[in-house]
């Protein structure tokens, strides 16, 4: 393929009755310039054509360090869940095991306040029962002591049976004499009972 340059340098032999050289000359001179033109613009164009496969590869170049980012974003953005899931089963976990804890420390100090309320229960029962039977065994020998005045309807009796015997020798003497109960001290008793039993 000529170049302008060459275009120029060509020479033609000339004949008789051939063209005439000036127009030759004009005419390659014009060929020439309108070659050296397209030789121009096929460089501008390939320069061009050069940029933009540069910039292609810039792209791609970009594109792929878009993709590697969206990935490496995509892969954070899972890790980060991933994290923030077991972070939040771990809590929760841990809230739990402290409500079980809390709930069953809870219920045996139910039960052992339950078991203290019982024994004291059993506890003041027991000493109900046994004041009230040690107060009922003193009302019993209190009740058997002689009262003050059964003892003086006795000596009462002695006497007026003494002198029935010494002025009347053969009347029968009647010896059923009326003792009064002590109801006194089970009255007593009694009262004390109902008071226990009102608690």
């Amino acid at each position: 393929m000529f170049t302008a340059d060459e275009i120029r340098q060509i020479t033609f032999e000339k004949v008789m009755r051939g063209y005439r050289p000036e127009d030759v000359e004009s005419f390659m001179e014009n060929i020439a310039d309108e070659f050296e033109a397209l030789e121009k613009e096929k460089r501008d164009l390939e320069e061009k054509l050069y940029l933009l496969a540069e910039k292609v590869e810039q792209y791609k170049a970009e594109e792929e360090s878009i993709k590697t980012t969206l990935i490496n974003a995509q892969r954070l953005g899972e890790s980060i869940v991933s994290d923030a899931r077991v972070k939040a089963d771990n809590v929760i976990r841990e809230a739990t095991i402290k409500k079980n804890d809390i709930i069953s420390s809870a219920y045996n100090e139910i039960e052992g306040t339950e078991e203290v309320l019982n024994r004291l229960r059993k506890e003041v029962s027991d000493f109900k029962r046994n004041i009230l039977s040690l107060y009922k065994t003193h009302i019993e020998s209190l009740s058997t002591l002689p009262d003050e005045r059964a003892e003086e309807q006795h000596e009462e009796i002695v006497e007026e049976e003494l002198v029935q015997e010494e002025t009347v020798m053969d009347e029968p003497v009647q010896e059923t004499v009326a003792v009064e109960e002590p109801v006194v001290l089970e009255d007593k008793f009694k009262s004390v009972s109902s008071l226990f039993n009102e608690e």
